[in-house]
């Protein structure tokens, strides 16, 4: 097996060690910070590898057991050896350079705990599913989470593709040639300031991606509008950050006759990233449903792991408001940022990409 992957994956594998370790999950306030009264006792770690189900019960303090498709009897697994590795896994971890490194230090647990991965499937929103106890309930709940990590570059929430492509139509008299003078040497965002600074308007016309399109609309009808307008407010240079920008959008004319106001725009914003974090995806026509029913898990700088659960998804969604920023991914990847003409009329493709701070 291939043991050499980036720092986000090596992330979700030092979360798992740390979650069987603590046997807790403590909640985090809107800064990140761990709040020391408010955790959720863990009771089983459920992991899937190559068809497989392995389940880790860790609510003995002697030993893990660990049990293939429930199958008995389970394979008991001393807590010595992650002890004994897990801070030279996470100082690795953090140090390493490069996109891409192995963490000799892991094999060896790696080969107790009997992973044949340290990642789940990209197609999952879930990295990892817990078994814990629901002081709302009662009961065992069995919950997806999804693992994000501070140790590396800042990850994304949402990753461009030909998907997350806006369409634009632009209002002029002028030929495209005049365009295509206007953008010699110019980044896009350049671009989009010249053809503005041209007497042209750029007017939202829709979604590349019509199963992107029925997704947002699930979450709100209008959303798409109002993506568009913080995509296209990102571009001509308003703002980078998802907060500076509600404030430009909140202005705009077009928001302003579908007479919403500042608040009504942050409350929509932050409904949509709580459900790309949660669920959605643009490329997969989705149910509404979240795929990480249980929230965020966030590995921090200081080996900390801190959880948005579904019981503080106000502080969560307050979290992802301020800390996500709009950016340019490449535009020959993702085709856009150059105009083109249909059916006589003028448009441009933006992209849209969201990152955290």
């Amino acid at each position: 097996m291939n043991k050499s992957f980036n720092k986000g994956e090596w992330s979700e594998f030092y979360a798992f060690l740390k979650i069987i370790l603590d046997k807790k999950l403590y909640a985090a306030d809107d800064n990140l910070n761990k709040i020391e009264n408010i955790f959720h006792p863990v009771i089983k770690i459920l992991r899937i590898e190559n068809k497989k189900v392995k389940i880790y019960d860790i609510s003995s303090n002697d030993f893990i057991s660990l049990f293939y498709n429930d199958q008995l009897p389970p394979k008991k697994i001393s807590y010595d050896i992650i002890k004994k590795s897990i801070k030279n896994i996470f100082d690795k971890i953090k140090s390493s350079k490069g996109s891409s490194f192995e963490v000799s230090e892991a094999t060896s647990v790696m080969n107790a705990l009997d992973c044949e991965s340290i990642k789940s499937s990209s197609n999952n929103k879930a990295d990892i599913i817990l078994a814990i106890h629901d002081y709302i309930t009662l009961i065992e709940t069995e919950i997806g989470f999804s693992i994000k990590s501070n140790l590396g570059s800042n990850p994304t929430l949402l990753n461009a593709s030909q998907a997350t492509n806006f369409i634009y139509q632009i209002y002029n008299d002028n030929k495209k040639s005049n365009f295509d003078s206007l953008a010699e040497d110019k980044k896009i965002k350049e671009f989009v300031k010249s053809i503005i600074s041209s007497d042209c308007i750029i007017e939202y016309s829709k979604i590349q991606s019509e199963i992107f399109n029925k997704n947002l609309r699930k979450i709100d009808s209008l959303m798409p509008v109002i993506l568009s307008e913080f995509i296209l407010n990102f571009y001509k240079g308003n703002g980078v950050t998802i907060k500076d920008l509600s404030h430009s959008v909140a202005s705009s004319d077009i928001i302003q006759k579908l007479d919403f106001n500042y608040e009504d725009i942050k409350f929509k914003i932050k409904n949509l990233l709580l459900n790309i974090a949660l669920g959605m995806v643009p490329n997969t026509l989705w149910d509404g449903f979240m795929q990480a029913g249980g929230g965020y898990i966030i590995v921090k700088e200081n080996g900390e792991i801190v959880c948005y659960h579904i019981y503080n998804i106000q502080q969560f969604s307050e979290y992802l408001f301020n800390n996500t920023k709009l950016e340019t991914p490449s535009t020959t990847r993702h085709k856009f940022g150059s105009i083109y003409i249909e059916e006589g009329n003028y448009y441009i493709k933006l992209n849209c990409q969201i990152r955290f701070t």
